[in-house]
């Protein structure tokens, strides 16, 4: 268990490629970390399509310092993520445009990824999970590197470096999953199941501008400061976990990682290098008070797209008189209908 976290103060994204460099370096840089590895797959936070000031995505900045390091130390380095809705070349390119990942690899060398293929895999040691459908670049790649947003999030309390490997599953195979597992236990089971199978070689924490709140899309920018890092999701998760100010016992994926052995219990027997993360500690506004009783509330500014009722894992959301009602006796909290509300029109709470 590689419990080493480096933080490198970031105040500014056009300082990210000094601070990423910092982060990579104080493992033995891009090539120790390759490892003899030639493809690198880097997988962003890219939710929807959204612009990188929005702070729901990982920023373009950060995935072209980490796509050129790999690139310049010999791999080929190509991008992917997958949305909550189909996962089509329409919708990645849309997506790349969007969020700038387009520019992010023509400035990198590293190539955007358009291969929407998946297919089925077991997991040989999941506890919750013996099977999952995974997209192939993640399956085909030698080395995988997860390169989070620091988010809350309503259904898991947090986005980290083990909640961005969903994106690993294809397309409507989210809200899917999350019918198939309403427990938030369960869920977060999942996620380390996932994260095993993954087996990302880094983890990276775009942490330069996070969100609270209504996250992990309708929240607020909120400045966090940072760029971290590390061998292992789990510690960069619990280290994210404590410079946000969350409750721990909140983060289901931790807690599932520490009851398996493969993350401390406390951020104080984490090996902090670099920057002092104590000047950077502050405090994010949840995504949601009361985690197990919260329904969903439509707000008055809900403009009847139906983007929530074709999310719904439960087909418990319809368009009446062009606003989305929820049938309330069927939700089952997932929360997906707030996340890829477009006109953040739907409250927690």
């Amino acid at each position: 268990m590689d419990n080493r976290v480096f933080i490198a103060a970031c105040g500014e994204y056009g300082q990210a490629g000094d601070a990423v460099l910092r982060v990579l370096d104080a493992f033995g840089g891009a090539e120790a970390i390759l490892n003899g590895r030639k493809s690198v797959l880097v997988k962003p936070n890219l939710i929807m399509p959204r612009k990188p000031d929005d702070a729901a995505t990982t920023h373009p900045a950060v995935i072209e310092a980490v796509c050129s390091a790999f690139v310049k130390a010999g791999a080929s380095v190509t991008i992917i993520d997958s949305t909550g809705g189909p996962h089509t070349k329409v919708i990645l390119k849309l997506l790349y445009g969007k969020c700038g990942m387009k520019s992010a690899a023509e400035q990198s060398g590293a190539k955007l990824s358009f291969d929407t293929s998946s297919r089925a895999v077991p997991i040989p040691d999941g506890r919750i999970v013996q099977k999952l459908d995974l997209i192939s670049p993640a399956l085909d790649a030698q080395l995988v590197v997860t390169v989070a947003k620091a988010k809350t999030h309503g259904m898991m309390s947090m986005t980290g470096c083990v909640k961005n490997l969903f994106g690993c599953i294809p397309g409507m195979g989210k809200p899917n999953m999350h019918r198939k597992l309403p427990k938030r236990e369960d869920f977060a089971g999942m996620l380390v199941d996932l994260c095993e199978r993954i087996n990302p070689g880094f983890s990276i924490l775009d942490g330069v501008w996070g969100m609270e709140g209504a996250g992990p899309t309708g929240g607020d920018p909120k400045k966090l400061g940072l760029i971290a890092g590390g061998v292992s999701p789990y510690a960069v998760d619990l280290a994210q976990c404590h410079l946000m100010g969350l409750r721990r016992d909140t983060v289901y994926t931790l807690h599932e990682a520490a009851s398996r052995g493969l993350a401390p219990q406390d951020p104080a027997e984490l090996t902090w290098l670099g920057d002092d993360p104590e000047p950077f500690r502050t405090s994010f506004k949840p995504a949601i008070r009361h985690k197990n009783d919260a329904i969903p509330e439509i707000l008055e500014n809900c403009v009847g797209c139906g983007d929530c009722a074709r999310i719904c894992p439960q087909s418990c959301i319809a368009i009446q008189d062009k606003k989305a009602l929820i049938k309330e006796k069927d939700c089952i909290r997932c929360y997906c209908c707030h996340e890829f509300c477009p006109a953040k029109a739907i409250s927690l709470g």
